[in-house]
């Protein structure tokens, strides 16, 4: 059995792959394995509050930055960390093994160069078509070895809000500031759809390049809002805020229904687990990690383009009813997909592998 692991990077509470980092080092913390950190830059802001937390309730141990020969010994593994692939080739003169976790559906050009070297030993995926998408490139340029392993989501996180109130119809998305996070149809969803009682919106991750994409009016206006303050608008009812204007625990409140369409083609996102531990019905896109988030029609809807986001949108308005049935059911479905101890089988199984270097 493995007994301690380095990690290359740092995790967080924001993003996809650092926030996952987070959740498995607990995971790992569970099943008796030490983790020791080996940062790629400074320890500053945030992360000094998340030093002390890893430090203090998770037995893990920090190593100096950029210290390679620290490693020393033992099974290294980084989380989409572009340094550690930067780096690799002076990592892996000290690593027993490296593995790389490629949490998107995409290559990253340091990771095929990595791979055509021989430097990485292990490639670790959380689906099944992720893995399909990105390792299609990486099999025939080295010795590939491939494995998936089901993620741990750590529901203590976030709380669940049952019982919201029906005198709005509340929604938003939430999203890095990425332009190809946001549907070229995004809005016409949020203008088009129906509701019996007033609409109230919230974007979460806007920038100046988002505003670009669509040419849009935007105003800065006094309103009443759901975060107290002015802001800025698209219309009257749709509030635009910057990544981490708020919390997400503060959003995830306000937001009962997310109803997010992105260009993209997700693996795993992060936000589908947060919506089903916070219980926001989610309106999303049929495709990618979607489909294993969302049971259509029972934990909420899977939509193939614009008039189905519309369809969807106007009939959860219209039946507040059917919100509390799929948020309760969504939130069984993390429990039971995503939780420990799945998580810590998937795990003892790729530790095995490693044992075998």
């Amino acid at each position: 059995m493995i007994k301690e692991i380095c990690v290359i990077g740092h995790p967080s509470y924001c993003g996809g792959a650092d926030t996952e980092l987070f959740d498995q080092i607990k995971c790992w913390n569970k099943m008796g394995v030490k983790t020791y950190i080996l940062h790629t830059g400074p320890i500053t802001g945030s992360l000094t509050h998340i030093k002390k937390i890893l430090e203090d309730q998770y037995n893990c141990t920090y190593l100096d930055s950029r210290q390679w020969n620290q490693c020393e010994g033992m099974h290294c593994i980084s989380f989409c960390n572009g340094e550690f692939l930067n780096n690799l080739d002076k990592i892996k003169r000290h690593a027993k093994s490296t593995t790389f976790v490629n949490c998107m559906t995409w290559n990253f050009r340091k990771e095929i160069e990595c791979q055509s070297k021989g430097l990485i030993d292990f490639h670790l995926y959380q689906t099944d078509h992720a893995q399909k998408m990105v390792s299609d490139q990486l099999k025939s340029i080295g010795t590939f070895r491939a494995f998936r392993f089901d993620p741990y989501f750590d529901i203590e996180n976030f709380t669940y809000f049952e019982d919201r109130p029906n005198d709005h119809f509340r929604f938003g998305r939430i999203s890095r500031a990425d332009p190809v996070k946001f549907s070229s149809y995004q809005f016409d969803v949020y203008d088009c759809f129906k509701s019996p009682v007033p609409k109230s919106g919230v974007i979460m991750g806007w920038s100046d390049r988002i505003q670009n994409k669509f040419n849009m009016l935007q105003s800065r206006i006094k309103i009443e809002n759901q975060f107290g303050h002015e802001g800025l608008f698209y219309n009257s009812y749709v509030q635009l805020l910057k990544e981490c204007a708020v919390t997400q625990q503060d959003f995830y409140k306000f937001c009962d229904v997310l109803i997010l369409s992105a260009d993209t083609f997700e693996n795993l996102p992060r936000i589908g687990f947060e919506c089903m531990a916070s219980g926001t019905v989610m309106i999303v896109d049929d495709r990618g990690g979607w489909q294993l988030q969302v049971e259509n029609g029972i934990t909420g809807f899977l939509c193939k383009g614009v008039k189905d986001f519309i369809e969807k949108s106007s009939f959860l308005a219209e039946n507040p009813e059917v919100k509390e049935r799929f948020r309760r059911s969504a939130y069984i479905r993390l429990k039971e997909n995503w939780g420990m101890e799945k998580s810590m089988k998937s795990w003892d199984l790729v530790f095995k592998e490693w044992e075998k270097i």
